[in-house]
């Protein structure tokens, strides 16, 4: 594998570029039924990422393989479902395309770093799991800003998995960054409430499971980098006031603070997503 990478960009790129594409039709199974398996958890016996067979959304007739294959098929059947001619959604070949060009353009940005073969092959595999899980948060984040909480906490443990083989206080700094982030969720979502009880409102009690996404997407980011730099909070803090901004402009104005709350905390995730996309790469520059 490493001679392929090294010795044989242009056949590692290609086979890269299909292998993120079947990536990103994976992600569009995780958009599809998270909000469902969510919504019916009565149905996670016979119905998670696996199973059943994918099916087509109008008139739930069984995809054929033939039909199913990323970015082909849709170019195949010039965008329409072969069961019953509805028109599929462009959001589907979309993202399987752009999870194929970023890891192509993640594996030449790598190769023109001045890496021996040993780093390109270290730095890679951890850097395509990071961008393909910031996609399906992406993604996820274009539906529903609720069902995100699973991919962030996943990408945790992938964070600290990754500074395995980093020196060891990276991980020890890791592990004591997101303890830092979770002791501070926990204590915020607890006087909230207190402040909401106090004035006569209801408020869940302060718990793990009951926490806002966004906490869990700062503590992936402390899983990944401890203490992130500077500019890539600051990139992602302006990222996230724009979406704030923009969501809210666009959004009715109906006084709804739940409705209120999901576009802040949509807003924050974004932000999220690209602070971890800018410290990632601040990090393989100073490798």
């Amino acid at each position: 594998m490493t001679e392929l990478l090294w010795h044989f960009p242009t056949a590692a790129g290609a086979l890269l570029c299909l292998l993120g594409c079947c990536v990103g039709s994976f992600i569009n199974v995780i958009v599809y039924r998270l909000p469902m398996m969510r919504a019916h958890p009565e149905r996670t016996g016979g119905f998670n990422l696996a199973l059943p067979s994918s099916s087509c959304p109008h008139c739930g007739h069984v995809i054929r393989p033939q039909h199913n294959l990323p970015v082909v098929s849709y170019l195949w059947l010039r965008g329409r479902s072969a069961c019953c001619s509805k028109p599929i959604n462009r959001r589907y070949a979309v993202t399987e395309v752009a999870t194929g060009l970023l890891s192509v353009l993640i594996y030449l940005w790598l190769l023109n770093q001045h890496l021996d073969a040993h780093q390109l092959t270290t730095e890679l595999l951890p850097s395509l799991l990071l961008v393909w899980w910031l996609m399906a948060i992406t993604a996820m984040l274009w539906h529903s800003s609720i069902d995100t909480q699973a991919l962030w906490q996943s990408l945790l443990w992938l964070g600290l998995i990754a500074n395995l083989q980093r020196a060891s206080t990276t991980l020890t700094e890791g592990i004591l960054a997101v303890c830092a982030v979770y002791v501070l969720a926990l204590l915020t979502t607890a006087s909230v409430a207190f402040m909401r009880r106090r004035k006569g409102s209801s408020a869940e009690q302060a718990s793990y499971p009951a926490l806002d996404p966004s906490w869990h997407g700062l503590a992936a980011l402390a899983a990944w980098f401890s203490w992130p730099g500077a500019e890539a909070l600051s990139l992602g803090a302006a990222v996230a006031v724009v979406v704030a901004a923009f969501e809210l402009r666009s959004a009715p104005k109906t006084g709804n603070a739940e409705a209120t709350g999901a576009l802040g905390t949509r807003a924050v995730q974004f932000g999220m997503v690209v602070a971890v996309s800018v410290a990632w790469l601040q990090r393989l520059n100073l490798g």
